[in-house]
């Protein structure tokens, strides 16, 4: 149940591929705290996710394909169909803590910054049942929170939180290198950060984890192949090797994971392995190695 006293004037957008799971308790919560929910259905979702959200009585949006399976493409077709001047973005598997719900009373309610467009938040994960708050992911911000019209995905690049600003903000060839991106974003004043976090029941098991990076190390090797079908060979190699390792020291290094104990330990290598999947199936696509049936 949302901390604030009634629905505050926002849509709300979420998009979903069989959440039937996740989607009764999620629209609960998101109908207490904003007066628009819209749920994007995925063309390959097989369960009842848009019945749920029908009964829930939200604005149901149903992609017959138009998506590719890119889930950002279908966040874009919510936004444009938003009717609040303010727009947040939601997965089922997420919750504002209540500080950022504060946050996004105080905003909504009162618009403390006009000049200011685009809000972004960082996220404390839950993987196998434990908070990752030691470690310094949280401190990975995203846009969450914006006016309509500022802000939509670039299709083109699967990233989480990689996006193209329609007010301008920031340069586009810029925003197409990661740590340049984080740089002009973060330095950019018509950007300010929420207090508060998301909350994000990411992986509640291993077996929740493999399940999801075999889902999106498919639809990243897609993108990679769609984009290159004949890459270097010997690249590709080197990046087999390369970018698990890579990944591994990200997180649990530099992202000090670490401090997370065991669990930490477990979530670096599986990170590690989604980023040997995603080279492993764009190398499957590109070579003469067995096609899956």
């Amino acid at each position: 149940m949302a901390s604030v006293s009634k629905p505050l004037p926002l849509t709300m957008i979420t998009a979903v591929l069989n959440e039937e799971q996740n989607l009764p308790a999620f629209l609960m919560y998101a109908t207490n705290l904003a007066q628009e929910v819209i749920v994007v259905v995925d063309f390959r979702t097989t369960d009842q996710s848009a019945e749920i959200a029908r009964n829930a009585g939200c604005k149901i949006l149903i992609d017959k394909g138009e998506s590719k399976g890119i889930v950002f493409t279908n966040k874009n077709w919510g936004i444009r169909e938003a009717s609040h001047e303010w727009v947040l973005i939601l997965d089922a598997d997420e919750r504002p803590d209540t500080m950022m719900e504060q946050e996004l009373e105080r905003i909504t309610m009162n618009d403390p910054d006009p000049e200011v467009n685009t809000y972004q938040t960082g996220f404390i994960n839950i993987e196998f049942g434990q908070k990752f708050d030691k470690c310094d992911q949280k401190h990975k911000k995203f846009i969450r929170l914006f006016r309509k019209g500022s802000f939509e995905y670039n299709t083109g690049k699967t990233a989480e939180g990689f996006g193209i600003h329609s007010n301008g903000i920031g340069n586009s060839f810029l925003l197409k290198i990661p740590l340049l991106r984080s740089w002009v974003i973060t330095h950019n004043p018509q950007i300010k950060n929420l207090k508060g976090y998301i909350i994000h029941n990411s992986h509640p098991t291993i077996k929740d984890f493999i399940r999801k990076i075999n889902h999106y190390s498919t639809r990243e090797a897609d993108v990679l192949y769609k984009n290159n079908p004949h890459p270097s060979m010997i690249l590709l190699y080197f990046k087999l090797v390369f970018n698990p390792l890579r990944e591994f020291i990200q997180k649990y290094f530099i992202w000090k994971m670490y401090k997370e104990g065991a669990r930490g330990a477990i979530a670096s290598i599986l990170y590690s392995f989604y980023h040997f999947l995603i080279i492993g199936k764009y190398l499957q696509l590109s070579s003469s190695l067995p096609q899956p049936k």
